[in-house]
């Protein structure tokens, strides 16, 4: 492990952390944030039996930046992107290269108010290791993780995302979500996988979510909820 991230309980890590000088003031409370949200993602997964992979940390260090175009930057470096490729404004996080990256608190809320809630940027910064822990599941391998609509929606089951959401969602508005080729609403998914968790376990869904036939059995597990 790296002798600069002192754990500080099984799964809870103090991760170096990089602030845009503006942001310094943030420090103690954007420190607590990130050790909460390891905290929250612990205790998720030991409700399904992953406690074992959270023996490592899924960053060893974080960035946080009071600019997008900051944040843009570093997220195509890190990603071998190039840099004239536009962002879309609504993108405020990732972990990439075990380095978690953010925009600010006020950025996300302003960039990306439809994804404002209670403790909304640690739920943020716990939806983003989410994704690292579901890589483990899978013993690393990233295209088992399925669909668009499956992956955002584990992470934002294991974050606590939208659960007081009162979305109505009919089978043919689920459906939609499961066909659909496009990045869609993180609220839809998220209720679209509280929904299939009324039909099938957690682990069957993560382990059968690589299949081809996933999004086709998906579907038609649909017309029972």
């Amino acid at each position: 492990m790296d002798n600069n991230i002192r754990p500080l309980e099984h799964g809870v890590f103090e991760i170096p952390l990089m602030l845009s000088p503006k942001l310094e003031h943030k420090r103690e409370l954007l420190s607590s944030w990130i050790i909460n949200a390891q905290k929250e993602l612990k205790a998720f997964a030991c409700i399904f039996g992953w406690e074992g992979l959270m023996d490592k940390p899924f960053a060893k260090s974080a960035e946080i930046y009071d600019k997008k175009s900051d944040y843009d930057f570093r997220l195509k470096e890190l990603c071998n992107v190039e840099q004239s490729v536009q962002l879309p404004k609504e993108y405020s996080a990732a972990l990439e290269e075990e380095i978690f990256i953010s925009v600010s608190p006020e950025l996300y809320r302003k960039n990306y108010p439809d994804g404002i809630e209670d403790d909304s940027f640690q739920k943020l910064i716990t939806h983003e290791m989410a994704h690292r822990l579901h890589v483990r599941i899978l013993k690393g391998d990233e295209d088992a993780m399925g669909p668009i609509w499956f992956f955002e929606g584990f992470a934002l089951f294991a974050a606590g995302q939208f659960i007081s959401d009162p979305i109505d969602m009919k089978s043919n508005d689920m459906i939609s979500i499961i066909t659909s080729k496009e990045r869609g609403s993180y609220r839809l998914y998220a209720k679209l996988f509280r929904n299939l968790l009324k039909t099938m376990s957690l682990t069957e869904l993560v382990s059968q979510a690589g299949r081809p036939e996933f999004n086709a059995r998906v579907i038609k597990i649909t017309t029972r909820i």
